[in-house]
């Protein structure tokens, strides 16, 4: 085709991404840890505030009393947990905030326009939420160094086990932001649904020593075998086997990002 001036004009074309959009999962994972970014403070600061007040608190509780629990010391045992803690508290509230902050805004619109795949939005929520967690864990356990004893030796399983357990909160907050339509489901799922599965899951005491039907729901529990790895990873303490914790990990964040997955890709409570 030419102009009136002689310039051939080209047709524009579609642009490819290939199989996966990689440009715009990177960016999607951008937008999202950038929202952390530029409140760092806050973001940072009550993660600390909150460990820092368990673990003063729990250490207060005991008073003289001796810690029961051999060959581990009460500070080398709940530093761990609150690490943990604080990692998946971090990684389900940064995606569901932020779905349904979205949702109230109108801004929903800019993540469902763009040629991604609903996988894609699903794993660039998911592993954004994965990263703040991680750096709030970074950021606590060195808050907390100053009173625990870690042992860096198995620093790989440490890191696993964290990212793990972020992305299974990580998915599970998609979850929470798609379902919820007003800020009180957001709350509600914090309170009934975090914290009963990370307090109950050995924080704070160890599995032995619950009756028999305790120990059974904790074993069900997927973020007792993240907590039990990064304790372990950091300690050298631990109750459960790290392949089973490995692999009970890995299978519910295969189910559970399936389940997100199917109902990104209907639109569940995210297209108008």
């Amino acid at each position: 085709m030419t102009g009136s001036v002689g310039v051939r004009m080209v047709a524009p074309r579609a642009r490819r991404f290939g199989r996966v959009n990689w440009l715009g999962l990177w960016s999607l994972h951008q937008r999202e840890f950038g929202r952390f970014a530029k409140g760092y403070i806050d973001n940072l600061l009550g993660p600390v505030v909150t460990s820092l007040l368990f673990f003063a608190v729990f250490r207060l509780a005991l008073g003289g009393q001796s810690w029961t629990v051999p060959d581990i010391a009460l500070a080398d045992f709940v530093a761990p947990a609150l690490i943990m803690m604080a990692v998946a508290e971090r990684a389900l509230s940064a995606t569901s905030a932020s779905i349904l902050y979205d949702k109230h805004t109108g801004a929903l619109a800019d993540v469902l326009m763009p040629p991604l795949s609903a996988l894609e939005r699903v794993l660039g929520y998911a592993l954004s939420a994965t990263s703040t967690g991680l750096v709030i864990g970074f950021v606590v356990a060195l808050c907390l160094a100053p009173y625990a004893h870690y042992a860096l030796g198995n620093l790989p399983a440490v890191l696993f086990f964290a990212a793990a357990g972020g992305l299974l909160f990580g998915l599970l907050g998609v979850l929470v932001g798609m379902w919820s339509t007003r800020w009180d489901h957001y709350t509600a799922a914090h309170t009934f649904v975090f914290i009963p599965t990370s307090f109950f899951s050995g924080m704070f005491l160890p599995v032995a020593v619950l009756p028999q039907f305790g120990q059974t729901l904790v074993a069900l529990n997927p973020f007792h075998y993240a907590l039990d790895g990064v304790r372990g990873g950091l300690t050298g303490w631990r109750e459960a086997d790290p392949i089973l914790g490995a692999v009970v990990l890995i299978g519910s964040n295969l189910a559970v990002g399936a389940i997100v997955w199917r109902l990104m890709a209907r639109g569940y409570r995210v297209k108008p």
